[in-house]
C-alpha cells in the first residue's frame, strides 16, 4: 500500500501534466490553436539561441540593435551565455576582457537586457556559470567540487605500536600543468578536507584477486588530530590506505578572463543551494518579481567533470541505497583487479548508482526546486554526452526528468563515434523520451553546434533539423549567436564552435523565413503527444544513455518506440486491456527488454505482474520473439509505409492530439521522391501541412481500405510536410491513381492536384473505379543570355558586372568575385508572350533552379518572397504580364569564400578571431562553396485539362 504522502505527490503529479497538455498560452489546446499557431507561431514555438558574451566583454547599445535584430528575424528567446575564449582563438587580443560574470557592470547588461526582452516578448535564460559546469568564484572550500585521495604505506606484523598516516599527496596542477583551485591552509593541508576511511589488505605477491574478508576497515583505529592508527599489525605484509575527501581543483572549462572560480559540488545540496541562491540574491533587488519579467529560465550546461568525484554524504548515501558499507570497496576506485570482476562490476554500478542519486537529487531536483520558487524554470543538458566522451555519472532519463525543460544536444557535420560506430553527440530520442514519460512538454536542443564556420546556410541545417524533429525535439536553441560590441567588423567574433548565427552573417537580413519553419513544426510538436507501438525499457545499468533513433534498437520500418527507465517502470507502468499504460495517457502494444543481463528482483517481480496481467512482453524470460514479430501476430501493421520502406528514404514521427494525428514525414535524400503512401488510420479526412510556407491544403487523393489510408505523396530534396488526419466524413475527389501509373511529381492544391510533369495521368473515382485521365503540358521558357550583377563596395568585387551565363561567382576569372561573401544582385529583364488563364487551371511558375546559399526575389517591382529550401520556386500567375517583365534576385551566400580568398591573397576584407575552417584547416585550403544564382532560371506556365 502506498503512503498517503506518495499518493499526494504523484496526484500532484498528474494535475500538473494535466494542465499541462490542455492548455497552451493560457487556452485549451485544440486543433484550431494548433492550426492557427501553424500558421504564426509564438514565442514559445520560435527559436532560442546561446548568445555568447564572449570573454564577458558588452557594449550595451549593441546589446540592444542585436535583441531587436533577432525579434525581427523570428528568434523567440535568448540564453545569456558569459564564456571565455582561448588564446588560440584570440589573436591580436581581438576580444577584450570584459567584467566579471555577475559583477555590476555585468549585472548591469543583464538587467537591461530583461528589460528589452519584455518589451520585445521574449524570453531570457540565464547561464548559470561563466561557460560551463555550475561555479564561479563565490564558490567557498566547502562548496566546490571534491575528489577522493589516497596515501599508502607498507607495514609488518608488529607488537602494535602506533603507526603514523601519512595526509594524501594533493596536487596543485592539474595533468597539463595547469594550476587547481585548491585553497590551502598554513599547515600544508587543504582548507576543506575529510577523512573517509583507512582500510587494510594484505600485499598481493601477484595480481590475484581478494576476498573482501581480507580487505579490513580501520576507521575506528584512527585518530584524525594526531594521525597515528592504534592497530596491532597481523602476522605478514599489510598497505594501510587512508582515504580522505579534499577539493578536486577543477575549474570553470573555459572562464571569461575575469570570472574564474572553481566548479560546484554537484552532488551536494547545500553547494547547489548556495550557488543557486548567489544568482537569486544577485538579480532579484534589480528584478523584482521574477514571474513578471523575460526571465523565465536557469541553465545549467552539460557536466563535464573529469577525475574522481567525491561528496562528504557518499558513505551514508550509499550504505541506504545498497545495504553494505562502501569502506571495503575504496581500493577498488584506484585499482580494478583488487577483487573479481564480478565482484568489481557489482560494486561499480552500486557505487555510480549511488553518484546518480545523489546529483539528481541534490543538484538537478534542488535546483528545480529553488528555481521554482521563485517562479523560474530550471533547464538543464542532464542527459551527457556521456562516456567515453564525458564523465557523466547518471541515469539519464531520471536526471533528465528531474528537470523543467530536459535539453540535449546535435551537432552539425560532427561525430564521435562509440566503439559500435553510434554517434554519442546525437542526443535527441533520449531528451524526448525523458520529457514524455516525466512529462515535461517541452524538448530542447542545443542545435547546429559545428566547427564549420561560416559554411551552411539555412538549407544546409534543415536536413539535420528534420531529422531532430523526427526523434521528437521540439525547441530549438541555435548554437550560438556570438554579440559583437563592435558592428563594424565582419564576420566578427565569435565562439569557437557552433553555426554562426548573427548580425554579422551574410545571410542574417534573409534568415526569417527558416527561423518560421522551426517554429511551425516546434509549434505543432510542443501541442501533442507522442504515439508509438513499442515501449522500449533500457536497463537498470547506471550510467546509462539513449542512443539515437532506430540504432542500437529498433522495431521494424514504420514503427516507433518510447523509452522507459527503471523508475517509470516500477512506479508508473500498467496494464489495462493487454495494452501497456503510463500515466501521460500513452498506451504500447509490446515491452521490448534492453540491457536486462540481470534482472534486480523487484524488476523480475514487476515484469511478472504485468505479464500476469497480459502485457506482451519481449525479451529474456518471456519471450525470445522480437517486438515486430508480436505486432504481426497481433496483427498490428506499421503506423507508417511505403513501397521499399526498408531503403529509409523517408522518416516519419506521430503524434496526436484529441481525435486529430499529426504525421511528421521528412525526405532523406537528396532527390524529389513521389510514392503512395500508408497511415494506419480510418475514418478520418487528410490534410497537407507545409512547414516552409505556413499552408494548409486538403488532400483530395486518398483511400481507406481496412485498417488504413492510402494516398501519394511528393517530397522535394530534404523536403518535409505534416499530413494531419482530422475526424470527418471521407470525400475523397479521387482514390488514387490507376493500377500500373507511377506517382508523378505533384502538389495538392485548394482544388485538386497539379502536376510537375507533363503526361497524361489516370486517376480512380471513389466507389465508381472509373478512371479519370488528366494531362499536364507544361512550357518551359529558360532565361538565357546576360545577366547584369551588382556587388556592394569594399569587399573587393566590382561595384557592377555582367555575367554571359550564370555561373558559381567561385568560377569567375575576377578574384574580387571569387572570393566575394555577401549579398550580389541579378537582374533581368525578359519578354513573356504566353497568355494565362488561371480560371482554367494555368500557373505560371519562376524556378530559380539551384542557388547558394539564400535568394530575396522581385518581378515587376513585387516582392515574391525569401527562398531558401529546394524547390526555389515562386506562383507568379498573377504578377508576370505579357511583354516586358523585370526580375531582381538578391542572392547571399556564405563567409567563407571571402575568408580563403583574405588568406591567400593577402587582402583584409574580412575580420575574424577564428583563424581556421573546420579544425586545424587554416583558411586558405579551405575549398571555395559554389555561390550565386546557378540557375537554369526558367519560367514555367502549367496547363492541365479537364
Amino acid at each position: 500500500m502506498k503512503k498517503p504522502l506518495e499518493w499526494a505527490v504523484r496526484l500532484l503529479f498528474c494535475l500538473t501534466w494535466l494542465q499541462a497538455s490542455v492548455v497552451a498560452q493560457g487556452q485549451p489546446v485544440t486543433d484550431q490553436l494548433i492550426r492557427n499557431g501553424f500558421q504564426n507561431p509564438p514565442t514559445q514555438a520560435r527559436p532560442k539561441t546561446y548568445w555568447w558574451w564572449l570573454n564577458g566583454h558588452v557594449d550595451t547599445t549593441q546589446l540592444k540593435v542585436e535583441i531587436r535584430a533577432m525579434k525581427e528575424a523570428g528568434i523567440g528567446g535568448v540564453d545569456i551565455f558569459d564564456i571565455g575564449v582561448p588564446a588560440y582563438n584570440n589573436p591580436g587580443n581581438l576580444v577584450k576582457a570584459g567584467p566579471a560574470f555577475m559583477g555590476p557592470e555585468s549585472m548591469k547588461a543583464i538587467e537591461m537586457v530583461l528589460r528589452e526582452a519584455k518589451r520585445l516578448n521574449m524570453e531570457v535564460g540565464l547561464n548559470l556559470s561563466s561557460s560551463w559546469n555550475a561555479g564561479g568564484s563565490w564558490i567557498t572550500p566547502q562548496h566546490a567540487g571534491k575528489s577522493i585521495y589516497v596515501s599508502k604505506q607498507i607495514v609488518a606484523g608488529s607488537s602494535g605500536q602506533p603507526i603514523r598516516l601519512a595526509f594524501p599527496a594533493i596536487p596543485k596542477t592539474d595533468a597539463k600543468g595547469k594550476p587547481l583551485l585548491i585553497e590551502f591552509g598554513a599547515d600544508g593541508k587543504p582548507v576543506f578536507h575529510q577523512e573517509i576511511a583507512v582500510v587494510a589488505l594484505p600485499v598481493r605477491e601477484s595480481n590475484g584477486a581478494l576476498d573482501t574478508t581480507r580487505i579490513l576497515s580501520l576507521s575506528r583505529y584512527f585518530d584524525p588530530k594526531t594521525e597515528q592508527l592504534n592497530w596491532k599489525v597481523p602476522a605478514g605484509k599489510w598497505e594501510i590506505q587512508r582515504y580522505v575527501c579534499s577539493n578536486s581543483g577543477e575549474p570553470l572549462k573555459l572562464p571569461s578572463p575575469k570570472s574564474m572560480g572553481p566548479i560546484i559540488d554537484h552532488f551536494d545540496s547545500s553547494a547547489t543551494r548556495a550557488h543557486f541562491q548567489y544568482f537569486i540574491d544577485r538579480l532579484q533587488p534589480r528584478v523584482g518579481d521574477f514571474r513578471q519579467s523575460a526571465l523565465k529560465t536557469l541553465y545549467l550546461a552539460s557536466y563535464e567533470a573529469t577525475g574522481f568525484v567525491w561528496t562528504p554524504s557518499l558513505p551514508a548515501a550509499f550504505r541506504k541505497l545498497n545495504g553494505y558499507s562502501i569502506d571495503k570497496f575504496l581500493p577498488i576506485l584506484f585499482d580494478k583487479t583488487v577483487l573479481n570482476p564480478a565482484q568489481t562490476a557489482r560494486f561499480r554500478q552500486d557505487f555510480n548508482r549511488t553518484l546518480s542519486e545523489l546529483m539528481i537529487q541534490n543538484h538537478y531536483r534542488k535546483g528545480r526546486e529553488i528555481a521554482n520558487q521563485y517562479g523560474l524554470l530550471i533547464a538543464s543538458e542532464a542527459g551527457g554526452p556521456g562516456p567515453p566522451l564525458h564523465n557523466v555519472p547518471v541515469e539519464t532519463l531520471k536526471a533528465l526528468g528531474a528537470l523543467d525543460v530536459p535539453r540535449g544536444e546535435f551537432w552539425s557535420r560532427y561525430h564521435y563515434y562509440d566503439t559500435d560506430s553510434v554517434d554519442i553527440m546525437w542526443l535527441v530520442k533520449e531528451v524526448a523520451a525523458a520529457a514524455h514519460i516525466y512529462k515535461r512538454r517541452m524538448v530542447e536542443e542545443e542545435s547546429f553546434t559545428s566547427f564549420h564556420h561560416w559554411q551552411e546556410g539555412p538549407f544546409d541545417l534543415k536536413s539535420i533539423a528534420d531529422r531532430a524533429f523526427c526523434e521528437g525535439m521540439n525547441r530549438v536553441v541555435i548554437h550560438g549567436f556570438s554579440h559583437n560590441p563592435d558592428a563594424g567588423i565582419f564576420p566578427g567574433i565569435v565562439y569557437g564552435a557552433g553555426t554562426h548565427v548573427n548580425t554579422q552573417q551574410t545571410w542574417w537580413s534573409k534568415v526569417k523565413p527558416f527561423n518560421e519553419y522551426l517554429a511551425r513544426i516546434s509549434h505543432v510538436l510542443q501541442n501533442t503527444d507522442f504515439v508509438a507501438d513499442v515501449l522500449y525499457y533500457y536497463g537498470d545499468d547506471v550510467p546509462n544513455f539513449v542512443p539515437p533513433k532506430n540504432t542500437r534498437f529498433r522495431v521494424g520500418p514504420g514503427y516507433d518506440y518510447e523509452i522507459i527507465n527503471t523508475d517509470i517502470l516500477l512506479n508508473d507502468l500498467s496494464v489495462k486491456n493487454g495494452k501497456l499504460r503510463l500515466s501521460n495517457g500513452a498506451t504500447f502494444s509490446v515491452l521490448a527488454l534492453g540491457g536486462t543481463a540481470t534482472l534486480p528482483p523487484a524488476i523480475l517481480k514487476k515484469l511478472n505482474e504485468l505479464a500476469r496481467k497480459g502485457a506482451v512482453i519481449s525479451g529474456p524470460r518471456f519471450s525470445t520473439e522480437t517486438p515486430l514479430a508480436h505486432l504481426r501476430k497481433r496483427h498490428i501493421g506499421p503506423d507508417f509505409s511505403y513501397p521499399k520502406s526498408v531503403d529509409s528514404t523517408l522518416d516519419y514521427v506521430h503524434y496526436r492530439q484529441q481525435d486529430t494525428d499529426y504525421y511528421l514525414i521528412r525526405n532523406n535524400t537528396n532527390a524529389w521522391f513521389s510514392t503512395n503512401c500508408s497511415f494506419r488510420q480510418t475514418g478520418k479526412a487528410p490534410e497537407f501541412w507545409n512547414p516552409v510556407t505556413g499552408g494548409i491544403t486538403p488532400i483530395s487523393i486518398y483511400q481507406q481500405e481496412q485498417a488504413e489510408t492510402r494516398l501519394p505523396l511528393t517530397l522535394a530534396p530534404y523536403g518535409s510536410c505534416f499530413i494531419v488526419f482530422k475526424k470527418a466524413k471521407a470525400a475523397p475527389r479521387y482514390s488514387g491513381f490507376a493500377a500500373g501509373q507511377s506517382v508523378p511529381p505533384f502538389e495538392f492544391t485548394p482544388t485538386g492536384i497539379r502536376f510537375f510533369q507533363a503526361g497524361s495521368f489516370s486517376l480512380l473515382e471513389p466507389n465508381k473505379g472509373a478512371e479519370k485521365a488528366i494531362t499536364s503540358a507544361i512550357t518551359t521558357q529558360e532565361l538565357t543570355g546576360p545577366w547584369p550583377v551588382f556587388f556592394p563596395p569594399n569587399w573587393g568585387a566590382p561595384a557592377a558586372t555582367t555575367f554571359p551565363r550564370l555561373i558559381s561567382w567561385t568560377d569567375s576569372e575576377i578574384p574580387g568575385i571569387r572570393y566575394f561573401s555577401g549579398i550580389g544582385t541579378y537582374q533581368k529583364t525578359f519578354s513573356f508572350s504566353s497568355p494565362v488563364d488561371s480560371l482554367r487551371n494555368e500557373r505560371v511558375y519562376l524556378d530559380l533552379g539551384q542557388i547558394s546559399e539564400i535568394a530575396d526575389v522581385w518581378l515587376n517591382g513585387q516582392h515574391l518572397g525569401i527562398t531558401w529550401a529546394d524547390p526555389y520556386r515562386f506562383d507568379i500567375t498573377k504578377v508576370i504580364k505579357p511583354g516586358e517583365n523585370t526580375l531582381k534576385v538578391e542572392v547571399a551566400n556564405a563567409w567563407s569564400n571571402r575568408l580563403t580568398g583574405d588568406a591567400i591573397t593577402g587582402e583584409t576584407f574580412t575580420k575574424t578571431n577564428v583563424s581556421i575552417g573546420y579544425k586545424a584547416t587554416p583558411w586558405k585550403q579551405v575549398p571555395l562553396i559554389p555561390s550565386g544564382l546557378l540557375g537554369p532560371v526558367t519560367i514555367q506556365t502549367l496547363k492541365q485539362t479537364p
